[in-house]
């Protein structure tokens, strides 16, 4: 692997500021305005009136409710988990509940201690906290570095065509984030455990945002890869229509077009942060730097 990169030059003053009204727009959620959502007192998630509105119909055990509360109750944590899977089903047949993957994630306490595994899909409207890992991707070449940049399948049910990191993907139930990125880096990319091994996460940011199912809440552990020149990625599951080496004015550029997905941004940016690619003292390097922070359900 070569060096981690260095550029002559910062992102424009301009261009950051332009930027940091972008993720304005995306990442600053007011909760205030949500319903807490609680397991037997254990706050894990929010919903919005919609789906306030949904469990207060269909949840089948005891609840607590206040103004700004719901407090879903029952002695046996795996009735609560069979109530919550059954009702996500309910709500998927229904046709409520879209992007129905049987792919379950792992429900966790704010401790990082697993409580339960539940469809992936239902996570959003339950607003409960996922994690996900991404892998930023560079190359040294003739011209200068370039990123590698992965551009969606059209085919892809959510963000079809848009931009993102050379590897992205959530952590299935049971996963640890090591292992989660060999899967991913090898389903994305094709690449080999002897290029993914070595990597380390670099940062942990964290993802919220409200979108058309509900509240994205999502742990983003963020890898740097400096893969080299003889190394092209190779997707190997579908998802990604090609791979392209960008410059870093290109990058920017499709930033600011919005052409990147939401949480493959968030990563080049902490990635932009660290290579020392943005104004310390503008608000988006204080942003990014401020959100950077551990991730309690890192511990599996």
């Amino acid at each position: 692997m070569s060096d981690m990169p260095s550029f002559p030059t910062r992102i424009s003053p301009q261009q950051q500021n332009a930027l940091w009204q972008l993720v304005q727009t995306i990442f600053q959620v007011d909760l205030t305005a949500w319903t807490r959502l609680h397991l037997n007192g254990v706050h894990l998630g929010y919903l919005n009136p919609h789906w306030r509105t949904h469990l207060q119909q269909d949840w089948p055990l005891p609840l607590l409710e206040t103004a700004d509360s719901i407090d879903l109750q029952h002695a046996d944590k795996l009735a609560l988990a069979d109530a919550l899977q059954n009702m996500a089903q309910q709500w998927h047949r229904l046709g409520l509940l879209s992007g129905w993957r049987n792919e379950p994630f792992d429900v966790r306490n704010p401790a990082g201690q697993t409580l339960f595994a539940l469809e992936r899909a239902a996570f959003r409207p339950l607003g409960l906290a996922s994690r996900a890992v991404h892998i930023n991707g560079l190359v040294h070449t003739a011209a200068g570095w370039r990123f590698w940049i992965a551009r969606r399948s059209p085919f892809k049910a959510v963000d079809p065509n848009k931009l993102d990191n050379l590897v992205g993907g959530g952590i299935a139930s049971g996963e640890s984030v090591h292992t989660a990125m060999l899967r991913e880096g090898f389903e994305e990319a094709g690449l080999s455990e002897a290029v993914l091994t070595p990597l380390q996460a670099q940062s942990v940011q964290h993802s919220l945002r409200a979108v058309s199912r509900g509240l994205h809440r999502e742990w983003l552990h963020i890898f740097d890869a400096v893969l080299p020149e003889d190394v092209l990625p190779q997707n190997q599951d579908g998802e990604v229509a090609e791979f392209m080496q960008l410059t870093l004015e290109e990058v920017v550029a499709a930033m600011l077009d919005k052409r990147f997905m939401n949480d493959a941004l968030l990563a080049m940016l902490d990635m932009f942060e660290r290579l020392n690619l943005l104004d310390a003292a503008l608000p988006l390097a204080q942003w990014l730097r401020q959100g950077r922070g551990v991730d309690v359900l890192v511990s599996a």
